[in-house]
């Protein structure tokens, strides 16, 4: 590995220590070898560049997001809470098990997680304060909750994972499903016994006439907003479209339901979420570009199998070599947000995970859960600190709870997801037939 490329990589990581935007730091990293490093003719980089910006893979995540967009602005997100909270708020600690079920579905429908704090957080946070919750615990488990958007379908991180590796991305939807359900069931357990001495005030009890009928009401109006994953997942496994048709579909479908349905569109609403998925695209685009042109140098640079030949060197022992892959993208998670952690990670560890026998899609599921552990472990935990603002909470209070969410929660489904392939590859291979390496 040439010198060009260590100051390089340190470049990047100290510019993305510093909190420099992500973007920034792969445009500087991606120069300073375009102008340090020698290549005869640069014009090939530029090249690949603008030849990844014209996969239409990419044009299906600023579309999930108008969607999400467009039904968290139409009152989807209070839809969703209302039923989850008539379905479990009766039962001790049960707010906070409304909480993990809101944030799953509501990833299914946004894929990103920071969209699910700032839809579910704003709401259950002072509503589970008024119950007897405690704040710091009320905003660490809408942060650690989340997380789980990375790993329900349509995630933005598994399209970019499976766009980046050159992986189907209608398996990579369906590589996380049994490691999200596992984690949605420890963090429920979780809450469960970490509410108990909470003076938590319970709601007044009700019959089990007046329960089944508040059901079937707010069933009735959330029944928009639970059909689109349904049809959107519907239509990419029943063959009828690709995900990116699949997304259009979506944002087709969200806007009469949020504007003539729900009516909590309005039109000047509608330019807003226009507006940003609009900034959130050009900043997408900006870190694909420069980060296809860093990737493409260290490719050229053999960067992937000089970490390849330095984890095989220090170790060739398969459990150690999955340790040190776990380590490295739990780093590149507290670090990074995941889809510029996705982008750097995965065509640099993939080699070696392959080298070990193991499948790519099942790396992704890896990836996915590793990265959103990342996301709320301290110090940095970028999801905890916005949860942070928007429940109005300080990390001293979030810290412990969070780490009991991490040491209980998705430390125990990351072991499980790596160690047992069968979790991530069941659904593909049963669903669409997928051989995979150990077949």
């Amino acid at each position: 590995m040439s010198i060009e490329v260590i100051v390089d990589a340190i470049i990047l990581i100290g510019l993305l220590f510093l909190g420099v935007p992500a973007p920034l730091c792969f445009a500087a990293a991606a120069l300073f070898m375009f102008f340090m490093g020698d290549f005869s003719n640069s014009n090939f980089l530029v090249s690949s560049g603008f030849s990844k910006l014209s996969s239409l893979i990419l044009l299906a995540i600023p579309l999930y997001i108008f969607a999400g967009g467009l039904m968290t602005s139409g009152g989807i997100a209070h839809r969703l809470i209302d039923l989850a909270e008539s379905l479990m708020a009766r039962v001790k600690g049960g707010l906070g098990v409304v909480v993990v079920f809101s944030t799953a579905i509501f990833g299914a429908i946004s894929g990103m997680s920071t969209a699910a704090v700032a839809a579910i957080g704003s709401i259950m946070i002072p509503k589970m304060v008024e119950r007897g919750y405690d704040r710091g615990y009320a905003t660490a488990l809408v942060a650690a909750s989340s997380v789980l958007a990375l790993l329900i379908p349509p995630s933005s991180s598994m399209i970019l994972y499976g766009w980046v590796t050159n992986t189907s991305i209608t398996a990579m939807f369906l590589a996380p499903i049994i490691p999200a359900l596992l984690l949605i069931s420890c963090l429920s357990v979780i809450n469960y016994l970490l509410t108990r001495k909470m003076p938590v005030i319970e709601p007044p009890a009700q019959s089990f006439r007046e329960s089944r009928l508040d059901v079937w009401c707010k069933t009735k109006r959330a029944a928009f907003g639970l059909a689109m994953p349904v049809i959107i997942l519907g239509c990419i496994y029943g063959g009828i479209t690709t995900p990116t048709e699949a997304a259009a579909i979506a944002v087709v479908y969200s806007i009469p339901v949020a504007l003539y349905i729900y009516r909590g569109l309005s039109f000047r609403s509608f330019s807003d979420v226009a507006w940003k998925t609009g900034q959130i695209a050009a900043v997408l685009m900006i870190l694909v570009f420069f980060s296809s042109m860093l990737a493409r140098i260290w490719t050229l640079e053999n960067v992937p199998q000089a970490v390849l030949e330095f984890m095989l060197g220090i170790s060739d022992n398969k459990l150690v070599l999955l340790m040190l892959i776990n380590l490295f993208l739990l780093l590149v998670g507290m670090f990074l947000d995941d889809i510029s952690g996705v982008l750097l990670a995965s065509p640099m560890l993939l080699p070696v995970a392959q080298s070990l026998g193991v499948d790519p899609v099942h790396f992704g599921a890896i990836v996915g859960v590793n990265l959103g552990m990342g996301l709320i472990t301290p110090p940095t935990a970028p999801i905890l600190y916005f949860a942070g603002l928007i429940g109005n909470s300080s990390l001293p209070r979030m810290i412990g709870y969070s780490l009991a969410f991490i040491l209980f929660g998705y430390f125990p489904v990351l072991v499980a997801t790596t160690f047992i392939p069968e979790l991530s590859l069941l659904l593909p291979e049963l669903i669409l037939d997928y051989q995979s390496l150990s077949n």
